[in-house]
């Protein structure tokens, strides 16, 4: 068989997503951190808690970063509840 595509065209590679700006870095009493970052991604903006290289959430916004920051905000407030600096 042959190597057949119906589709000429070159393919865009999709660009990796780029920090826009960091919201807060929190460390555990043992030295783990937890970081909040804004990244500009294909579809808009994207909220992203990170645990190391862990994803523990992620979150959308297609117009403002406002969303974005509150609930940055809110899982920082739970975070600081739990010991967390």
């Amino acid at each position: 068989m042959t190597d057949y595509s119906p589709f000429t065209g070159r393919r865009a590679e999709p660009a990796p997503p780029r920090l826009s700006r960091t919201l807060w870095t929190m460390r555990s009493a043992i030295g783990k951190e937890i970081v909040a970052g804004i990244y500009d991604v294909i579809t808009g903006r994207e909220l992203r808690i990170t645990l190391g290289e862990h994803l523990l959430e992620s979150r959308l916004s297609r117009t403002a970063d406002a969303p974005l920051e509150r609930r940055a905000s809110d899982v920082q407030h739970i975070l600081a509840s739990k010991g967390w600096t």
